[in-house]
């Protein structure tokens, strides 16, 4: 089959790899002049790292990333221990694939390699303009005026995805979340040569304070030779959108962590890089990915808050259920009944892992009261029984998230329409 894959970031990167793998011949076609190192460090917990285990990756990945030995959980004031959780070799042992800390860049760069050796042509610099369903093929019209026949399209363009808009037929921008995040990074030495800092923040790490209404992680990332503190917190200009990082004052987000713990203010003090974005999410009532043989996946599909690190998890695994969804034996005729497959499956752990997400934002940023206070005595306590807060160690939460076979799912599903 012909594929053509708009976007090449996470998602369609691995969508490429999938299906390139499975012996398509696949076209990613990109809005940019080549690829863009945005954004800074992302989490890959075991179901993703998986995914690159069997692709036969994860040494490559694992070369760029970091391998955290601890999370750790704070409260926001003073900075007292709430939960620490052992994740290496843990995680490893328990779920065959390790937790990795990794800048997102290298890892596109990875992704990318991949692709190319699975076959992947890329075509940078062009932007879709128009799609347009055909009896047998599908064509894509760029700007510019180039076109692109396939047999199937896969459109992992993003949260601000065109082909969405495109295949709804009206605007289908996200919305604003009313929540900020600020990314500040620092020198690791600063970390280690602060005898104060190198004692309470042993690297590696991932260390998280709860506080009302916001939340902050400190983690480390070796090959960057880097320390990044990502703060989430309110929006004071409701509504607003910010869509790529923008510059901000280390004195800004100081005014907005104000009486928070002083080790965390410290960090704060010595970051050299200051950025922001406005956090965005789909309409809820958008639970259409699929026309004929045009497909959304990715942030494209079902973009979500960061809390459990899944975002570029969910789409590692999207692109990897395609792969497995389509072996080389597909024919066209099974492109539309294996699609409706795939939005029924991966929409159905999507939501469940958008909601989990959702629900673990508001047990981090819990209001001072008797329901924090609680949540930080059971933390303390340590007992891990199901919903535990710290969702790294919530056995109900890893029984479903990280357990997850993809390839099991999507061979599953391609049983299901053959039996239809």
């Amino acid at each position: 089959m012909e594929v053509l894959i708009v976007g090449a970031g996470i998602a369609g990167l691995s969508a490429a790899i999938g299906l390139g793998r499975s012996g398509h011949r696949v076209t990613i076609v990109e809005a940019a002049k080549g690829l863009i190192p945005v954004g800074a460090g992302i989490q890959m917990p075991p179901n993703a790292t998986k995914v690159f285990r069997d692709w036969g990756i994860l040494d490559a990945v694992k070369a760029f990333a970091t391998v955290p030995q601890e999370v750790c959980f704070r409260a926001y004031r003073d900075g007292s221990v709430l939960h620490r959780h052992r994740l290496s070799p843990d995680t490893q042992d328990k779920f065959g694939s390790p937790h990795l800390q990794i800048h997102r860049r290298q890892l596109i760069e990875v992704l990318y390699k991949t692709a190319i050796e699975a076959g992947a042509a890329v075509r940078f610099g062009c932007l879709v303009q128009h799609v347009e369903h055909g009896p047998t093929k599908t064509t894509v019209l760029v700007v510019g005026g180039e076109s692109f026949q396939a047999d199937m399209i896969v459109a992992g363009d993003g949260e601000r995805s065109v082909l969405r808009s495109l295949l709804l037929g009206k605007p289908n921008a996200p919305v604003p979340t009313g929540t900020l995040v600020y990314r500040l990074n620092l020198d690791p030495q600063v970390v280690l040569d602060d005898p104060e800092l190198s004692k309470e923040l042993k690297l590696p790490i991932m260390c998280s304070w709860l506080g009302p209404d916001a939340h902050a992680v400190v983690y480390n990332l070796d090959y960057n030779d880097m320390v990044t503190v990502a703060i989430t917190c309110p929006d004071p200009e409701k509504g607003r959108v910010q869509l790529g990082p923008r510059g901000a004052s280390v004195e800004e987000v100081k005014t907005v962590m104000a009486g928070w713990d002083p080790i965390l203010l410290k960090l704060l003090d010595v970051a050299t890089d200051v950025r922001f974005w406005t956090l965005l999410q789909l309409p809820e009532e958008n639970r259409v990915w699929r026309l004929g043989r045009t497909i959304l996946i990715g942030d494209a599909a079902h973009s979500m808050t960061p809390y459990i690190a899944q975002g570029a998890s969910q789409s590692i695994e999207d692109g990897a259920f395609l792969g497995y969804l389509f072996p080389g034996d597909a024919t066209v005729e099974d492109i539309e009944p294996r699609l409706k497959q795939f939005c029924d499956r991966r929409q159905a752990r999507t939501l469940r892992v958008r909601a989990k997400a959702r629900e673990v934002g508001a047990v981090f940023q819990m209001a001072d009261g008797a329901e924090q206070e609680a949540r930080d005595e059971r933390m303390r306590q340590g007992e891990l029984t199901d919903n535990f807060p710290n969702p790294f160690a919530d056995p109900y939460l890893q029984s479903w998230l990280y357990t997850y076979d993809v390839k099991t799912d999507a061979e599953e599903a391609m049983a299901a329409t053959r039996k239809a």
